[in-house]
């Protein structure tokens, strides 16, 4: 998803109209966040029927309280910042229900061979590996390496999604990464988060 001042500008420009009831400008929100919101509660989640919901509910909820949000200078990251934290409530709720232990459980990211398509078959059998390897990192850094390189949102961005200070931002993608480079992947993954990024777009 495109993070230029342009593209950032034209989404202040759609709040800006949904903000005085623009349904049209709203619904043009939706289409361009839709993906992206769905693709992170996906991996939150691990449910596509949960993910669906709670990114549609997240719309509804943001539409009827409007108002009461006003104007909004980020508004890709505070659509993110408040997915991430419906998610938490939907994720503490469920294990409430299913009493187990009380406590605002992490999401983790989990990536899937599947997931990371390569059509070059020279790259095929890298699929597990970089997958598994990803998968060994701690939470906290599989989630800022999904936001960085398969949501392409910057540094102040993922600080502001995930709830962390920008320095914190950067320490843990720079310990991911430097796993990924002692392995020999970090080409790769580029390779593939932009690969991921094209193909959700089409």
């Amino acid at each position: 998803m495109d993070t230029s001042p342009l593209y950032t500008d034209q989404l202040e420009r759609l709040w800006s109209k949904a903000l005085e009831g623009d349904t049209d400008a709203f619904r043009d929100i939706h289409q361009e966040l839709f993906k992206g919101l769905y693709g992170y509660a996906l991996k939150l989640l691990q449910d596509r029927d949960l993910a669906n919901d709670a990114v549609q509910d997240l719309f509804v909820k943001i539409w009827v309280r409007r108002v009461g949000i006003g104007p909004v200078n980020k508004v890709k990251s505070y659509f993110y910042t408040a997915l991430r934290r419906q998610v938490l409530n939907q994720l503490r709720n469920l294990h409430l229900r299913e009493l187990q232990i009380v406590g605002l459980p992490r999401p983790d990211i989990d990536f899937s061979p599947e997931e990371i398509v390569v059509r070059n078959e020279e790259y095929e059998n890298l699929q597990s590996k970089i997958a598994n390897l990803l998968n060994e990192l701690p939470s906290r850094q599989k989630e800022v390496i999904y936001l960085r390189y398969f949501e392409d949102m910057d540094y102040p961005q993922i600080a502001e999604v995930m709830g962390i200070n920008y320095q914190s931002v950067l320490n843990l993608t720079q310990k991911a990464l430097q796993k990924l480079r002692s392995a020999n992947l970090l080409s790769m993954l580029f390779y593939l988060a932009a690969l991921y990024r094209a193909i959700k777009e089409m």
